[in-house]
């Protein structure tokens, strides 16, 4: 078989894997929220407990068939699910089209891996280290393997992102007495850092911020409530959406 050849068929199992890896993600921040484990433990409804069928855990389909509710007790089951499900698919379709066959599985790996972050801390305020490692770590064995002359430039863009952002923290809370970054922030720009390097940074910040303005605007719109210096919201999803942006729009040469 031409090398060509097995790397279409590596890209195609990969993207077909996309609705099974949408539902690992769409369930461990349900699994974190309730105080459990993140692997190893069966899927059940979060109202009831109930251990699911195998037919309750096909991805987008089984919400859609049960009308979004337990077959169980009836209880409403989050869309969060599917939608998820279904941006683990978009992303391996985004991937397919914008970027070079060999980088279609890192960028469905950095893609996943930004998915799961934003989605646990969408839930959770929370941004496991276990999980900026592994960002980290993907970002560098893909620096060393496609274009190792830009490693130094690609530490570079870890350095800054953490540490631009740990300034930011601890200058807010030496100012305001109160935190208003988490750690986790640091860490999540930091592990971005190695794959969108110095350069994706500023247009990474860029785009966090504005959707998270734009987030609260709405929010606080469509809750009628009261814009307040303390109201608490996740940053880890925006920043997300900023590098995924980022590396997708060819800001970072592949």
């Amino acid at each position: 078989m031409p090398p060509g050849d097995g790397l279409f068929l590596l890209n195609i199992y990969v993207a077909l894997a996309s609705p099974l890896v949408g539902s690992a993600a769409a369930a461990v921040p349900a699994r974190l929220a309730r105080g459990g484990t993140w692997a190893g433990a069966p899927s059940t409804c979060e109202a009831c407990g109930r251990r699911l069928g195998l037919l309750e855990l096909v991805p987008v389909l089984s919400w859609l068939l049960q009308r979004g509710k337990c077959r169980g007790c009836g209880a409403a089951i989050s869309p969060a699910y599917p939608i998820i499900e279904l941006a683990a698919i978009g992303i391996a379709v985004w991937a397919w089209f914008v970027t070079p066959a060999y980088m279609f599985v890192p960028t469905c790996v950095f893609g996943w891996l930004l998915l799961v972050l934003a989605a646990i801390d969408f839930r959770t305020f929370r941004l496991p280290d276990v999980l900026n490692a592994a960002l980290l770590l993907c970002g560098l064995m893909t620096a060393l393997l496609f274009y190792p002359e830009r490693m130094l430039e690609q530490l570079a863009g870890a350095a800054l992102g953490f540490g631009g952002l740990l300034a930011v923290e601890l200058a807010y809370r030496a100012l305001r007495k109160r935190d208003g970054l988490g750690r986790g922030d640091s860490k999540l720009l930091g592990a971005m850092g190695v794959w969108i390097g110095p350069v994706g940074i500023a247009p990474c910040v860029f785009i966090a911020a504005t959707a998270a303005i734009l987030f609260v605007l709405i929010n606080v719109h469509v809750r009628k409530r009261q814009l307040t210096g303390d109201m608490a919201i996740p940053f880890g999803p925006f920043l997300a959406a900023g590098g995924w942006v980022v590396w997708v729009t060819g800001s970072v040469p592949l």
